[in-house]
């Protein structure tokens, strides 16, 4: 899809879901569940790492008063009162900050945690985003319900203009074959429907776990050879954070392609796995890793 297009699209989309919304009546989230929004936002609290990279983007981080114990990025991020995991949060912690808007996410925060914070009258916002063009739509109903409408149509355009520009140099090119790596012990990639594969795919490379029938599959040694990758990307886990450790592991399989001409890379998991502005820079990254040729514009 053009920039053009996509961009009347996602406005469209945004328009139709938030016409008539006023900080004095409902809006609509993106699981479709009807919220009041009284006023702007004074004191809002993030249920995600995603949801907090993206306030920060849109220049709201005085309005953040509470965060996850996983929210790291901005570094100043870190320094917000934090109210637990995006999956186990401590209501009275996030009760005790006094916020007027608590913003989840439907893939990581439980659907009873939205449930006890609006039954002691906390008004939820839950995003939903599955893909680059939900994330960017995403920080346009982030916008809109914060005020910050202007910020949010400047940075998407931003953030679809540096996509466009990786699509435009990597259309035509011979595209590498990419296998995922994510953790060693047992070894997992990514498939069909998750945001890893989209990313390797806009960035100009080819997925040999893209046509599987699991989300997020296990794969054999002989698996992966059979695939041939020519480039091995990792995303290191807790558990595995020596690069050296999942090089060594690779250099019983000369045979591979990948390992063959060592092309095996490490991708931030950060990067990779939230639903943020910075899905970009992955992007980006990863265009450069299949790409060396091409040229990156901020």
């Amino acid at each position: 899809m053009h920039r053009k297009s996509l961009i009347i699209f996602i406005l469209t989309l945004f328009l139709a879901n938030f016409s008539g919304a006023s900080f004095a009546g409902e809006v609509k989230d993106e699981i479709g569940r009807r919220l009041t929004i009284k006023k702007i936002p004074q004191r809002i609290v993030s249920l995600a790492p995603g949801i907090t990279e993206t306030l920060y983007a849109l220049n709201l981080g005085d309005k953040v008063v509470g965060v996850t114990s996983f929210c790291d990025w901005p570094p100043q991020a870190k320094q917000k009162p934090q109210v637990g995991g995006f999956i186990n949060p401590s209501i009275e912690k996030i009760v005790s900050l006094q916020p007027d808007l608590i913003i989840a996410t439907a893939d990581g925060n439980r659907k009873d945690t939205v449930q006890q914070l609006e039954r002691v009258g906390l008004v939820v916002y839950v995003t939903n985003p599955s893909d680059i063009k939900e994330i960017l739509t995403s920080i346009l109903h982030i916008g809109a319900i914060t005020s910050k409408e202007k910020n949010a149509r400047s940075l998407v355009g931003r953030l679809q203009k540096r996509l466009n520009n990786v699509q435009a140099q990597t259309r035509g090119k011979t595209k590498p074959r990419i296998f995922f790596q994510i953790g060693l012990d047992p070894v997992i990639t990514a498939g069909p429907g998750t945001l890893i594969n989209e990313v390797i795919v806009l960035a100009g490379g080819i997925n040999i776990a893209g046509s599987d029938k699991a989300r997020y599959p296990r794969y054999s040694a002989e698996g992966i050879m059979a695939g041939a990758p020519d480039i091995i990307l990792f995303a290191p886990m807790i558990h595995d954070r020596e690069f050296a450790t999942v090089k060594n592991f690779w250099q019983k399989f000369k045979e591979i392609p990948a390992v063959k001409n060592n092309q095996i890379y490490p991708v931030e998991t950060d990067l990779i796995s939230r639903a943020s502005p910075r899905i970009i820079d992955a992007l980006e990254k990863m265009a450069l890793i299949f790409h060396p040729e091409i040229k990156i514009t901020k």
